[in-house]
């Protein structure tokens, strides 16, 4: 993906108050469709990421506007294959 095409847009936010496993397992899933993802954690969480091993703060995942859509395609049909193999 070019750098042009990141830097002319804005971030968006995804999702929301994932935990570390989740928000890992989301940005794997997105940047195999070449979809960019900024992870920022919440208050002082990346710190207690670091000190503790666990985020209570949450994890917030932000992706480029024009590319919104298509991530949430992504997880939804994610969400929705889980939920038919129950």
């Amino acid at each position: 993906m070019s750098e042009e095409y990141v830097s002319n847009d804005n971030e968006v936010l995804f999702l929301s108050n994932l935990n570390s496993i989740e928000a890992d397992i989301i940005i794997s899933k997105l940047k195999s469709f070449d979809i960019p993802v900024l992870k920022k954690a919440k208050g002082s969480g990346g710190i207690m990421e670091i000190y503790f091993g666990a985020n209570n703060f949450g994890i917030d995942l932000y992706v480029p506007s024009s590319m919104l859509q298509i991530a949430e395609e992504l997880i939804l049909e994610n969400n929705t294959d889980d939920e038919t193999d129950l």
